[in-house]
């Protein structure tokens, strides 16, 4: 099969996808779960007076009335008055405004009327389908069929996430092993969609595999030297009610999201370095194996430090309000480094920034010498050729 029919069959894969995902709505769908049905808030505070204009819910949330008009479903075109209150089954609460699209539920009588009815949340997946979508057609148009293999890979991957890795760790498996198993796989699998099958692609496995690795252990053995509980945050600490395995290892999913968080910048500065002395190696075919580890090296010290800057705080952002929190009391450097939430932020950055600072000589040496053995390969045929020569 030549490059021109791969990229027509790559192209048709993704397409598939992106319509499968964005256009049908049972694909997104939970089983046995109904359509959701759209309503919007045409007014609030209804019926209510100054004396009476909000109650209190349970958790302190001030709430009124709200009039909603139903804009999907059986009962379209429908106006109902409902409390203002969304509350999704778990411990958020929150309220809606004039304006505000949100997805009720409702309860019918026999005869198919309403018997009751409320608002469990705001309708925000549809908004962002349409940024994913966006997302999605600028990689092709900007990337082309490097953009649309990087769609590809990114599908693949949040398949393996929400549908493999996550419901494995819900099932009590140890998310240690589950999460360097799929990390790994999908590393090996996003490069070679992405890269194709060559010594470049092979290399960057190689130092992929390599920096989750190393990840992977600073990750496992300061957790356990820090004796961090993984219950950084409230969300962590819900799964304590959620969850139906009593033995379920919070430290563990805890490791699981320091590796995703790292795979990848990983892979990032393994294809960065792995493409560098590929075209090292072709613009200077009598490189020695050293010169190309060391034009690996140089280029990776350029890398090293934004991309490990870039984890740093992708980890710090994600960790803003806990961060916030703790420093509020004012407590000195070694008592916030002490908290638990902060501890565990900082081995998320360091363990992740470490592999990454690893990945980058071992990607360097499996080039070098995966591409001079082809430039010595390529030489003995060369020789040999001459020899047959009459």
């Amino acid at each position: 099969m030549d490059k021109k029919k791969k990229e027509i069959i790559i192209t048709a894969i993704v397409l598939l996808l992106v319509v499968i995902i964005f256009c049908l709505k049972n694909f997104v769908m939970v089983n046995g779960e109904n359509q959701p049905i759209h309503a919007k808030i045409i007014s609030d505070n209804v019926n209510s007076s100054s004396n009476s204009k909000a109650q209190n819910s349970k958790n302190g949330i001030a709430h009124g009335k709200v009039q909603v008009k139903i804009s999907t479903g059986d009962h379209k075109g429908e106006t109902l008055s409902l409390d203002n209150l969304i509350n999704d089954k778990t411990y958020r609460e929150t309220t809606a405004t004039k304006g505000d699209d949100v997805l009720i539920n409702i309860t019918e009588n026999p005869n198919g009327t309403i018997k009751s009815a409320y608002m469990y949340e705001l309708d925000r997946y549809e908004p962002l389908y349409l940024l994913i979508l966006i997302f999605v057609l600028l990689l092709g148009i900007v990337g082309g069929i490097k953009g649309l293999k990087a769609v590809l890979a990114l599908i693949i991957t949040g398949i393996v996430i929400l549908k493999v890795l996550i419901p494995l760790i819900i099932a009590g498996f140890n998310p240690i092993v589950v999460s360097v198993i799929l990390s790994i796989g999908i590393s090996i699998l996003s490069l070679l969609i992405i890269s194709g099958k060559n010594k470049k692609t092979v290399a960057a496995i190689i130092g992929t595999i390599g920096g989750v690795i190393i990840a992977a252990l600073i990750a496992v053995y300061f957790s356990n030297k820090l004796n961090l509980t993984g219950l950084t945050d409230e969300e962590i600490q819900m799964m304590i009610y959620i969850s139906q395995n009593t033995e379920f290892n919070f430290r563990g999913l805890m490791f699981a999201g320091i590796l995703m968080g790292a795979l990848g910048a990983v892979m990032d500065v393994s294809m960065s370095i792995a493409s560098s002395i590929n075209e090292v190696k072709q613009n200077r075919p009598n490189s020695t194996t050293s010169e190309l580890i060391m034009s690996g090296m140089n280029i990776g010290r350029d890398i090293m430090g934004t991309m490990a800057n870039t984890l740093i705080l992708a980890y710090v952002g994600g960790s803003m309000y806990v961060i916030m929190l703790v420093t509020s009391y004012k407590l000195p450097m070694y008592r916030i480094l002490d908290q638990d939430a902060i501890a565990s932020a900082v081995l998320n950055s360091l363990a992740g920034s470490i592999g990454l600072i690893c990945t980058i000589p071992i990607t360097a040496v499996a080039a070098a010498i995966l591409f001079k053995r082809d430039v010595l390969k390529t030489n003995i045929d060369d020789n040999n050729k001459e020899i047959e020569k009459p």
